[in-house]
C-alpha cells in the first residue's frame, strides 16, 4: 500500500458554506486545506439552486447579524445588485417585528401602505433599499480563488467513498484515493446529517425541498424582489420574465451524483394559490420551467457553527436553511474565527445540544 496522503482540515463540501470557510481559514494563515466536492463544479445543489435573493432581515436575531455583514461584505465585493426589497404582508401586523429587527441592527426600511408594484396584492410593505440580487456564480468563483490563493486544495469532482473517525483524525476515503485528516469540518448542506453520523456526532438535519419556478410573464425588470412574510410566495424579476416560489417545505430523497432532486409537479397547486390571491393577473401565465432546490435546517432552525460537542475533531459550517447565500461571507468569517479560537460563542454554537 502507498503512503497516505494527510492533512491538516479537510473540508466536506463545495458550496458557499464550504468555499467560504476554506477562503477564511487560509486567509488567516491556516496550512493544510482539503476541500471535497463530489461534483464538478461548485454550489451545484443549494449555492447554485437558490434565487439569489439579498435578504437581511431573516426574522432571526442571531440569523439576521450575520445576513446584515454578509449583505455587507457582498456589496464591497461588488457582487451584489443593489435593487431593493419588499417584505410585504397580506394583513396587517407581520411586519411589526421586522421593523423593529431592522432598527435593532441598523438596516435602514420604509414602511408603507400597499406594494408599490404593479399588479401585486398587500396590505403594506416594508421597503429594504440595501437589498437587492447576488452574483452567485461571481460569490461561489471570488471564495474559490481566494481559497486556493491562500494555499487550499480544492477538489471538485472528488467523491467520498467512506469516513471512519478514531481518536486522532479521521480516514476519508474517496475516489481519489484516500486521506488521513487530522480534523474535519463538515459544510455539505443537505449531506451533512448523514457525514455527522460517521463522524460521530449525533446533531440531525434535515433536508426539505423548495422550489422555483420561472414565467415569461412580463414584469417591471427593475423592480425590487417582493416576498410576503405571512403568506408562501415571493417572486423577483430575471431574464426578462418573472423568478417565482412556492415556498413549500417537504421533505426531498437526496439525489445520486451529477443529478438534481425530483421535482414534483403538486407545488405548482400552492403557486397558483398564491397567484390568485396576491398576483392575480399572472395565475393565467404559463409556466415555462421549474426547478428543485433544497434547504436544510438544524432542529431548532438555527445555523450549527463550531465545534461539535461530542468529537473534538469535528467541526460544523451547516443548517443554514436557505439564508446562506446572503449571509455566507460572514458566515465563513464566523466559522474560521471559531475554528481557530476554539471557544463556544452565542446561540449558533453546536454545544446547545448537549446542553
Amino acid at each position: 500500500m502507498g503512503k497516505v496522503e494527510t492533512a491538516e482540515v479537510a473540508i466536506i463540501g463545495g458550496g458557499i458554506a464550504g468555499l467560504s470557510l476554506a477562503y477564511h481559514l487560509a486567509r488567516a494563515g491556516q496550512g493544510g486545506i482539503v476541500l471535497l466536492e463530489r461534483e464538478d463544479q461548485p454550489g451545484t445543489y443549494a449555492s447554485g439552486h437558490n434565487a439569489a435573493v439579498a435578504r437581511s432581515l431573516t426574522g432571526r436575531d442571531e440569523h439576521t447579524a450575520l445576513t446584515v455583514e454578509g449583505r455587507r461584505r457582498l456589496a464591497e465585493a461588488d457582487l451584489l445588485s443593489p435593487g431593493g426589497g419588499l417584505l410585504a404582508s397580506a394583513e396587517p401586523g407581520p411586519l411589526d417585528a421586522f421593523e423593529a429587527e431592522a432598527a435593532r441592527h441598523g438596516v435602514e426600511v420604509q414602511r408603507g401602505p400597499g406594494i408599490p408594484l404593479p399588479g401585486l396584492r398587500a396590505v403594506e410593505h416594508l421597503a429594504i433599499p440595501g437589498d437587492g440580487v447576488i452574483d452567485i456564480a461571481g460569490l461561489l468563483r471570488a471564495c474559490a480563488e481566494g481559497a486556493r490563493a491562500g494555499g487550499a486544495d480544492l477538489r471538485f469532482g472528488c467523491a467520498l467513498q467512506g469516513l471512519k473517525a478514531d481518536a486522532t483524525g479521521f480516514d476519508l476515503d474517496t475516489d481519489q484515493g484516500p486521506l488521513r485528516a487530522a480534523t474535519l469540518a463538515i459544510a455539505a448542506g443537505a449531506w451533512a446529517g448523514e457525514l455527522g453520523r460517521l463522524a460521530g456526532s449525533n446533531i440531525l438535519f434535515t433536508p426539505l425541498r423548495r422550489s422555483l419556478v420561472w414565467s415569461g410573464a412580463a414584469h417591471p425588470q427593475n423592480e425590487p424582489w417582493a416576498w410576503w412574510v405571512d403568506r408562501p410566495f415571493y417572486l423577483r424579476p430575471e431574464s426578462g420574465g418573472l423568478l417565482m416560489c412556492p415556498c413549500e417545505e417537504a421533505a426531498v430523497a437526496l439525489p445520486p451524483r451529477g443529478r438534481q432532486p425530483e421535482t414534483d409537479a403538486a407545488v405548482l397547486e400552492g403557486l397558483y394559490g398564491s397567484l390568485r390571491e396576491l398576483a392575480p393577473h399572472l395565475a393565467e401565465r404559463p409556466v415555462t420551467r421549474y426547478w428543485t432546490g433544497i434547504r436544510t435546517f438544524a432542529p431548532d432552525r438555527r445555523f450549527v457553527l463550531g465545534w461539535d460537542p461530542w468529537n473534538p475533531r469535528l467541526f460544523w459550517s451547516a443548517g443554514l436553511g436557505g439564508h446562506g447565500m446572503t449571509s455566507g461571507l460572514a458566515v465563513g468569517a464566523h466559522a474560521a474565527d471559531q475554528f481557530l479560537r476554539r471557544q463556544p460563542q452565542g446561540p449558533l454554537d453546536p454545544a446547545r445540544f448537549r446542553a
